[in-house]
C-alpha cells in the first residue's frame, strides 16, 4: 500500500507547477516562433539562389532582371503575403557586395531593385529602382566574367511578441554569368 500523501505535499507541487509552467509555456512559444523566423529564413535563402540560378543562365538576354525577379517572387509564395520587402539584382564586387560597397547599404552602382507588392504577391517589376544594370554591359566574352548577385530581404512578423515584433531576415547569393557563344560577343 502506498501512504498517503501529506496536505502540506499537495501545496508544494501546486507552488512547483505555478513556478514551472511559465518558464515551459515561454520555451514552447520561443521553440514555435524560432522554428517559424528558420523556415522562413531558408525560405529567403532559397529564394536568393533561384533569383541567382536564372539571373546568371540568362546573360545578355535583356529580360535577365524580370526573368530573376519572377523567379524569387516564385520562391517567396510560401511566406505570408506582407512579409517580403525587396530584392536587389546588382554586379557583384570582388566580396559579393553590390558596386564598390562594404555592405548592403545602398543599391546605387549598377543595381536593379525592385520592391515588393503585397497584393499581388510580386515585385513592382515596372518601377525598378538603382541606375540599373544593362545586359549590353555584362562581360561574359572574355574572362573575368562578371558576377551577378541577387539580394533579398524579408521581414518576419512573430505571433506572440514575446521576443519582439519582428526581425528582419536577409540572405544574397552571388553567381558568375555564364559564358555566351562568341558569335553573341
Amino acid at each position: 500500500m502506498r501512504p498517503r500523501p501529506r496536505s502540506g505535499d499537495r501545496g508544494a507541487v501546486l507552488v512547483e507547477t505555478a513556478i514551472l509552467l511559465p518558464v515551459l509555456i515561454i520555451v514552447v512559444f520561443g521553440i514555435i516562433e524560432w522554428s517559424s523566423a528558420y523556415h522562413d529564413s531558408s525560405v529567403t535563402a532559397d529564394a536568393a539562389r533561384a533569383g541567382g540560378r536564372i539571373a546568371s543562365a540568362e546573360s545578355l538576354n535583356p529580360d535577365y532582371a524580370l526573368d530573376a525577379a519572377s523567379s524569387v517572387a516564385a520562391a517567396l509564395q510560401s511566406l505570408p503575403s506582407n512579409e517580403p520587402q525587396q530584392m536587389w539584382i546588382y554586379k557583384a564586387n570582388s566580396t559579393g557586395y553590390p558596386g564598390t560597397e562594404t555592405s548592403f547599404s545602398s543599391c546605387d552602382v549598377n543595381c536593379i531593385k525592385y520592391v515588393w507588392q503585397p497584393a499581388s504577391k510580386t515585385f513592382d517589376t515596372a518601377a525598378p529602382q538603382g541606375d540599373g544594370w544593362p545586359s549590353s554591359s555584362q562581360q561574359v566574352c572574355n574572362e573575368p566574367f562578371d558576377e551577378i548577385g541577387i539580394y533579398v530581404q524579408v521581414q518576419h512578423d512573430f505571433i506572440t511578441n514575446l521576443f519582439g515584433a519582428s526581425v528582419s531576415l536577409t540572405d544574397h547569393s552571388v553567381y558568375r554569368l555564364e559564358p555566351t557563344s562568341l558569335a553573341s560577343c
